[in-house]
């Protein structure tokens, strides 16, 4: 609490004051960075990423920018980088990805599809991701409050595909409202239940 002043009275006039931590945004930068020979494919979760000639931030460097869902050919891997190949004006380069702006691409497909089943958040609120994983608070692109059901389409151990409807902040229909685009992200199974599986008839049909 800080006083603020006082009334007619001469009563002080509280305030709380509440300060959240501040953390410096992290800088994967690395001037000389050791490299392993991997081949896998990695996948962007961040809106927008940033392909690069080498592995230092920098507004000189930057050679591409890949959407979120855009899976890369990895073929080496630092502590902050992935080493990729990139095209380049038609042209196949040695570029750099970051990690923090993706990831492994194999997790995408740890998943078991399901007919599509209603699912309830149970919990007070739960973040919307575009990748299977609470590591990057990049790859949160909504939430859900408790007692709100989407539709599951598929299911891993941790995590679940559900269809979510992200609504535009910048881009309208002929109409002027603002344009709606069906997405499949992914919610933690500890924050929902089933409250409408398959429909019986498909269930049989599977059987």
């Amino acid at each position: 609490y800080i006083v603020v002043g006082t009334d007619e009275k001469g009563n002080d006039i509280t305030e709380v004051v509440t300060q959240e931590p501040v953390t410096e945004p992290f800088d994967p930068s690395e001037t000389n960075p050791t490299f392993v020979d991997v081949t896998k494919k990695v996948v962007v979760f961040a809106g927008v990423a940033t392909v690069r000639t080498s592995t230092v931030l920098a507004d000189n460097n930057a050679v591409g920018w890949p959407s979120e869902g855009k899976l890369l050919d990895v073929t080496g891997e630092s502590e902050n980088w992935y080493r990729i190949t990139y095209t380049v004006d038609g042209e196949d380069k040695e570029c750099y990805i970051a990690k923090t702006v993706a990831a492994d691409a194999a997790a995408l497909d740890g998943f078991t599809d399901v007919e599509e089943e209603k699912v309830e958040i149970t919990v007070d609120a739960v973040n919307v991701r575009s990748y299977p994983s609470a590591a990057s608070t990049l790859s949160v692109r909504g939430s859900l409050k408790k007692g709100a059901q989407v539709t599951r389409v598929a299911v891993s151990e941790k995590w679940s595909r559900i269809i979510f409807e992200m609504v535009s902040e910048t881009e309208t229909d002929a109409e002027g409202n603002a344009k709606v685009e069906i997405k499949q992200y992914y919610v933690s199974n500890d924050c929902l239940k089933v409250v409408e599986a398959a429909t019986e008839s498909t269930t049989e049909a599977a059987e």
